[in-house]
């Protein structure tokens, strides 16, 4: 009986907010496209591409591919736009660059389209990068009615909450605490001048030692993940989708130490339907679902972590055993990496990751901190010499 009216109300919730999905999809949530389209083999991305901007379009971005010059993208991006296409159609085009690995060139491309569009619109922001220039011009467009119509009509909360931290993150405010909720608080109280201390996936040896473990909050991303040595005891773990789903069917898929206090889902549906009943605190991180894709962007795991952790103010954060997919020992989704595809866009995360480490927000152990102090362009021609062959 209870199943039954658990339903009608499910039935009830979804017709209720039919209008709303409808909404967003129409001005603004390219999710599901997006990532369905990345995820496709770079030949059907390619048929896509040439039955929805033409193929003598789809020649001129091939011309660029090839000759790298921008000459040609700058007609293609002309062109598309007297097309009038749908704009998800320029997030694809930006996709099947990542996909086909030539970083550089999507790089090249993310910056004229940013040129090529209206500054002053919600499409901006979905695409633009993570700095201070650019935050400074969010903070300006969220007085405008559009936005006020968008944040307060189609906004889900933990994505307002996103919206907050977005705006608050180069300052020294106590950050929407007045949104905390009581398991928040509780996790503030294990964070107080604590040092955090974030192990990666990295299949290596980590450089974390014992004097570093003094005082600290050890976060792992699933808490047994291919260090061999040593655990380090971690007192909280992070679940993405993948994990969160193996977490709820593998009986000892955590290893259950002394230390292990909490267990953190990133979005909220994973809270609700994989949350266990044991001796573990579980909660929801609120302020992350993002509808963005590019660096206002869909987050990855990392970049969910850092936003989350940045409310609680910790005496500070630092990362261990993340060399941002620069040999393919990483794991995602904790297997071995074969590709990668959009959906794991590393041109979006270095710029996140450097944002934050020139805000000196977070620390870098030696190896990562060599990679962004050395620059974009220096990283992103490793990441092809990596993954293009």
């Amino acid at each position: 009986m209870q199943k039954i009216i658990n339903d009608f109300f499910s039935i009830v919730k979804f017709f209720a907010n039919y209008p709303k999905i409808k909404l967003r999809i129409l001005i603004f949530d390219y999710k599901t496209f997006v990532s369905k389209f990345s995820m496709e083999k770079v030949s059907i991305q390619k048929k896509l591409l040439i039955k929805l901007i033409k193929k003598e379009n789809f020649l001129l971005l091939e011309n660029f591919i090839k000759n790298k010059k921008t000459e040609k993208l700058e007609v293609l991006l002309k062109n598309i736009t007297k097309l009038k296409t749908k704009k998800i159609i320029f997030i694809y085009i930006y996709s099947y660059l990542v996909n086909i690995n030539e970083y550089r060139l999507a790089v090249i491309y993310h910056k004229l389209l940013c040129k090529t569009i209206d500054q002053h619109s919600f499409f901006y922001f979905q695409i633009c990068t993570l700095n201070q220039n650019n935050i400074s011009k969010f903070e300006l467009y969220t007085r405008t009615l559009e936005f006020k119509l968008i944040y307060f009509f189609l906004l889900d909360k933990d994505e307002k909450n996103y919206v907050k931290t977005i705006l608050n993150i180069d300052k020294n405010s106590k950050l929407i605490s007045h949104s905390f909720n009581q398991k928040d608080f509780e996790y503030k109280e294990n964070l107080i001048n604590k040092k955090v201390k974030i192990i990666g996936p990295l299949n290596k040896k980590c450089n974390l030692k014992k004097k570093d473990l003094k005082n600290s909050f050890i976060i792992r991303m699933k808490n047994t993940n291919f260090l061999k040595d040593k655990d380090f005891n971690p007192h909280a773990t992070y679940l993405n989708g993948s994990a969160s789903r193996q977490y709820f069917k593998k009986k000892n898929y955590l290893l259950l130490n002394k230390n292990l206090i909490w267990v953190v889902y990133i979005n909220k549906s994973f809270y609700k339907t994989y949350k266990k009943d044991n001796n573990l605190k579980n909660r929801f991180a609120n302020n992350n679902n993002s509808t963005f894709f590019t660096c206002f962007t869909e987050l990855n795991l990392l970049q969910k972590m850092l936003l989350d952790l940045i409310l609680f103010s910790p005496k500070e954060i630092k990362l261990f055993n993340f060399n941002l997919y620069l040999n393919k020992k990483t794991r995602f989704g904790y297997r071995t990496a074969k590709s990668m595809t959009f959906n794991h866009n590393q041109i979006v995360m270095f710029d996140f990751i450097n944002f934050l480490y020139k805000k000196r927000k977070i620390l870098l152990e030696n190896d990562l901190k060599n990679i962004v102090t050395r620059g974009k362009d220096n990283y992103l021609k490793k990441l092809e010499q990596t993954w293009k062959n």
